[in-house]
């Protein structure tokens, strides 16, 4: 039998948003702790309307700099779909630049150690309001924030309609300081199948909201007047799995076969009143040498997410987001 060699990578991610206050993450709890929430490897992985589904680039990452080690075409047998997906997603390409993170690998003794750092503060320019018995989550009291429509200036800047339709279907973005991120909130009634197809879909929709805001009948969808309001449910979990789809999967290149031993991953999110913070650390374990086995205006707009929405955390120059969180139930939330 060939000389086995064990690949270790060990990726953390961390991404820093809005530290105007240093903010505190739940405990960390497993993630079978949650009836109703799943992580997703990839943009590209099929969500549903009954589930939390919970994305971020951590993995992607991790999976590239272990096949830049390999450095040889994969074959991934069909009988494992999830890793399968896993490499054929792109969406993690240039989701932050070069000098946002830090990826180091060693090759020491048959071992390859890869590690991954990254790290980001995006606070916003002024706190928008707290809400207190604000808003009901498909029946369920849950903290919340945003604005009303006779909000100061400086607050309304930083939430921004990017395109509306009505109370149900609409985009705002949430504006940092750094203006090379943002924070996007998708309401819809619109059946999608992946987040992917969500974030095709926002693309779109963009540009048609560029259109009417130019259109002296529809600019007024994307002003505030004293009756509107924007009200954002409060989000605070810190969650870890083990990909069991992924673990056990092997595969092979065109001289060796590979096993993969471990595939962990850990994200912490807030989302509140002062911004977004998020945290994300992977390991992989990959064994080698293993035998193979229209409406009218003066309406006021009600921009209340109190049904199945999206969220977002994006470079403003890059197509695809960096974290996804497809949200259905208020699971995440925090309660009050």
């Amino acid at each position: 039998m060939k000389k086995e060699t064990i690949i270790i990578l060990l990726l953390i991610l961390t991404t820093l948003l809005s530290c105007k206050n240093e903010k505190k993450f739940s405990e960390i709890k497993k993630l079978s702790e949650y009836e109703n929430t799943l992580f997703i490897p990839t943009l590209e992985h099929e969500i549903s309307n009954d589930k939390n589904f919970v994305y971020c680039a951590t993995l992607l990452l991790a999976w590239d700099e272990v096949r830049k080690e390999i450095n040889s075409p994969l074959t991934i047998s069909e009988q494992f779909l999830d890793l399968k997906l896993l490499n054929e997603s792109t969406s993690f390409v240039d989701v932050l630049k070069s000098n946002e993170y830090k990826i180091d690998g060693t090759v020491e003794g048959g071992k390859i150690t890869v590690k991954a750092e990254f790290n980001k503060s995006l606070p916003i320019e002024r706190n928008l309001k707290s809400f207190n018995n604000k808003l009901t989550f498909n029946g369920q009291k849950v903290a919340s924030f945003g604005i009303n429509g006779d909000d100061s200036d400086d607050k309304l800047k930083i939430v921004k309609i990017v395109y509306y339709k009505n109370d149900n279907n609409y985009i705002l973005k949430l504006t940092p300081k750094d203006v090379e991120h943002e924070i996007i909130l998708f309401k819809t009634e619109q059946n999608f199948n992946s987040i992917a197809e969500m974030n095709s879909e926002i693309e779109k929709l963009t540009e048609i909201g560029k259109t009417e805001r130019k259109n002296e009948k529809t600019k007024w969808k994307y002003n505030y007047y004293s009756e509107d309001e924007v009200i954002i449910p409060k989000f605070n979990f810190n969650i870890e799995t083990n990909y069991s789809s992924i673990e056990k999967a092997v595969f092979s290149t065109e001289k060796q076969n590979f096993y993969i031993e471990n595939a962990w991953q850990r994200t912490a999110f807030i989302l509140d009143e002062n911004g977004a913070e998020i945290e994300s650390e992977v390991m992989f374990a990959v064994e080698l040498g293993l035998e193979e086995d229209e409406e009218k205006y003066k309406k006021p707009k009600k921009m209340i997410f109190d049904k199945p929405f999206l969220i977002l955390l994006k470079r403003t120059d890059a197509r695809n987001p960096y974290f996804g969180l497809w949200v259905t139930n208020s699971e995440l939330m925090i309660k009050e």
